[in-house]
């Protein structure tokens, strides 16, 4: 990996966990949080691939749940949050999807990756608490992945163009 490349990793890391902190929206049955962070995620995914995509994604989520007070799920974030950016990494790039412009295809991978996050954080809870609190908590979820699914899809043409410029700017490496 090119160092350009890392520091765009880098950064993606970041502004996951800053984008999973920056709106927190407390759900006291599992002592867990909405927020915004899947966004990140479904993005470092359809710009990295599966294995970088999952460092972005898992490890900027994990870091937003030590940062923030919520170590008992960083592990489970990790894992969670990593399969859902490796998942739209390897859909993207099975189905040969652009990147430049929002579409039904991109969506629908976002969707399926998603679905992922909301039965694997289901499943965490279940474990952790008990099926109660994680069907309490699972109207949440959905609207989390909801809306994460449509802000990833309005901010792609805005993030490949950053990165597009960044990854074509001459370096020294």
């Amino acid at each position: 990996m090119k160092i350009k490349e890392f520091a765009i990793l880098s950064l993606f890391i970041a502004l996951t966990a800053v984008a999973t902190m920056i709106v927190r929206i407390p759900i006291p049955q599992t002592t867990g949080y909405m927020n915004l962070g899947d966004t990140m995620v479904l993005l470092s995914g359809t710009f990295f691939g599966p294995i970088p995509g999952f460092i972005a994604g898992g490890v900027g989520s994990a870091l937003a749940d030590l940062i923030g007070g919520y170590p008992q799920w960083a592990l489970w974030t990790l894992v969670i949050k990593g399969i859902e950016a490796t998942l739209v990494g390897w859909l993207v790039i099975l189905m040969r999807l652009k990147k430049k412009q929002p579409s039904i295809l991109v969506a629908l991978c976002y969707i399926f990756a998603v679905a992922w996050m909301v039965l694997g954080y289901f499943i965490a809870e279940t474990i952790m608490y008990d099926q109660k609190a994680a069907l309490a908590e699972l109207p949440m979820n959905l609207l989390q992945a909801g809306g994460s699914v449509l802000l990833a899809s309005l901010l792609l043409p805005v993030f490949n163009r950053i990165i597009k410029d960044v990854r074509s700017s001459p370096d020294s490496d």
